[in-house]
């Protein structure tokens, strides 16, 4: 099928550009997990004849958020931090802190670089955010395509960015989220030269961390994650209860490690 009337507000047409620009997320957010950014999520909208966009001289969107510990540390406040993929500008990021009544637009650092830049390119972009976020980019907005145009000359250039997911790219992220996350606990309990710290904890937080990590065991669909979190947590119980002798007898979640490795 082809979307080239101008007047063609089908939910084929809407369906497809958000399966595309969903791709194209998870695209980003895989580069970005990698590189071990705090990626919460990623949303996708595709109703390229919507005139409520008008108001931001755009149409369709996508976006990578992050999570708050993010904007903590790259800018010391809270509030949303994300990158935003505009159907009409490209990608830019954005930073609105909390209760501020900011815009997006308010904060925009803009990449450039064209419409659909390779997710490296993107990853690298905020690369340079992270060493100066109020510098990096441009606060003047480009603007490569004009809205509510060619759909099928957007969505073209969207597929070049591998499989289409539509509204299953939430799982998809959830899914890489998960396998970044094992991989980076898999490399910290292998880390070599490793040090025991001491540590005071209450038990109401001891509680606490163990109800978090069955928490990640039940909600994470990687397996090996999964039992990461559950050795983990009896490590830390048993260690509690017998005492700081016991560190290196209570370390089921290494030995799991070991054997992933």
């Amino acid at each position: 099928m082809t979307y080239t009337d101008a007047e063609d507000c089908s939910p084929q047409l809407l369906g497809a550009l958000e399966s595309v620009i969903g791709g194209y997320m998870a695209a980003v957010a895989e580069v970005l997990l990698t590189e071990e950014v705090p990626v919460a999520g990623v949303s996708a909208y595709g109703d390229v004849h919507d005139p409520s966009q008008d108001d931001f001289a755009g149409d369709v969107e996508g976006s990578v958020e992050f999570t708050p510990a993010f904007g903590h540390r790259l800018l010391g406040d809270g509030g949303e931090t994300g990158l935003l993929w505009c159907g009409v500008s490209g990608w830019c990021f954005f930073h609105i802190p909390e209760g501020s009544g900011r815009s997006l637009l308010d904060s925009a650092r803009w990449m450039g670089s064209g419409l659909t830049p390779e997710p490296v390119r993107v990853a690298a972009f905020l690369s340079e955010v992270r060493l100066d976020p109020r510098e990096a980019g441009s606060g003047e907005r480009p603007f490569y395509r004009a809205p509510h145009s060619d759909p099928d000359v957007l969505l073209r250039r969207l597929e070049a960015f591998g499989t289409e997911l539509g509204a299953g790219s939430d799982d998809v992220v959830a899914g890489l989220r998960s396998t970044a996350c094992r991989r980076r606990a898999v490399e910290a309990l292998m880390a070599e030269d490793q040090e025991i710290v001491d540590v005071a904890l209450h038990t109401g937080e001891l509680e606490a961390l163990a109800g978090l990590l069955e928490y990640a065991e039940g909600a994470t669909p990687d397996n090996v994650l999964r039992e990461l979190a559950r050795r983990l947590a009896r490590d830390l119980t048993l260690r509690a209860r017998d005492g700081v002798d016991s560190v290196d007898e209570h370390r089921e979640a290494y030995a799991y490690a070991e054997e992933q490795g």
